[in-house]
């Protein structure tokens, strides 16, 4: 198993753990760090996966700045609790509860999801969003966060896969046969999918132009590490032509047989 830096990195599309230090300071301008809070929301609405006599809970694994989560408790009243490994992130997203009033329905906790979710049990709703495999390839992944949902919970997750017919590869990402071979064989069922669409794929440049002018800020204010820095642009834009020309990119929503 990668150590907890390592992990953080790559989740983030970095490779340099003398990076870590730097990355709250390279994503401030960022909110969501992943997943579209208004495209889960929707799929939630679209199918109804809301108590009306009850509060749903709702585990959010990876939740970066909590940009997710927080647009659940509001929409919906949900009680939420998010996990990330980056302190900074997690001190964002309390802070973030507070502004907009949803502090008693969220609580953010620092920690290693590989970890926790061996503990974590009867959620009703759990969300992964675009972090990569974090937990494993998605047989593995589905396997653990199983045992941490209601047997009527659904699990949203936003994930990729080369198509079929692609001469691509990569040892992040499955084929598409492979990946929905996956799923069936972790005794889920797919209720819905949504690609991307040409939306998302702009808003990627515009997160992009955002770390790029931090960057240069650390370049101007840490010259004798410009290289980490240019290292880290250099993996922003290989990554975001992965996304953009050579991977699918699906939101699913996933219950079990």
């Amino acid at each position: 198993m990668e150590n907890l830096k390592e992990t953080i990195l790559k989740s983030l599309d970095g490779d340099n753990i003398d990076l870590l230090p730097y990355i709250p300071y390279l994503l401030q301008d960022l909110w969501e760090i992943g997943s579209s809070a208004e495209a889960i929301i929707g799929i939630i609405k679209k199918h109804n996966l809301y108590k009306q006599d009850t509060n749903s809970k709702i585990l959010d694994l990876g939740c970066g700045k909590g940009a997710v989560s927080i647009s659940l408790a509001k929409e919906f009243g949900f009680t939420v609790y998010g996990i990330d490994a980056v302190s900074d992130f997690i001190e964002e997203a309390r802070n973030k509860a507070k502004e907009w009033n949803v502090e008693k329905l969220c609580e953010f906790q620092i920690g290693d999801i590989r970890e926790s979710v061996h503990a974590l049990r009867e959620y009703d709703i759990i969300i992964l969003g675009s972090i990569g495999p974090v937990l494993g390839n998605i047989e593995v992944t589905l396997q653990k966060l199983k045992k941490c949902i209601l047997p009527a919970g659904n699990i949203i997750i936003d994930d990729a896969f080369i198509p079929i017919g692609s001469d691509f590869n990569h040892p992040d990402y499955l084929s598409e046969n492979e990946f929905m071979a996956q799923i069936n064989r972790s005794n889920f069922q797919i209720i819905d999918s949504s690609f991307i669409n040409e939306s998302n794929i702009s808003e990627y440049d515009d997160s992009y132009r955002h770390i790029e002018t931090r960057a240069k800020e650390l370049m101007a204010s840490y010259p004798a590490k410009k290289y980490l820095f240019e290292e880290y642009l250099k993996s922003q834009r290989v990554e975001n032509e992965i996304l953009e020309n050579r991977v699918k990119c699906v939101t699913l929503l996933l219950k079990g047989k």
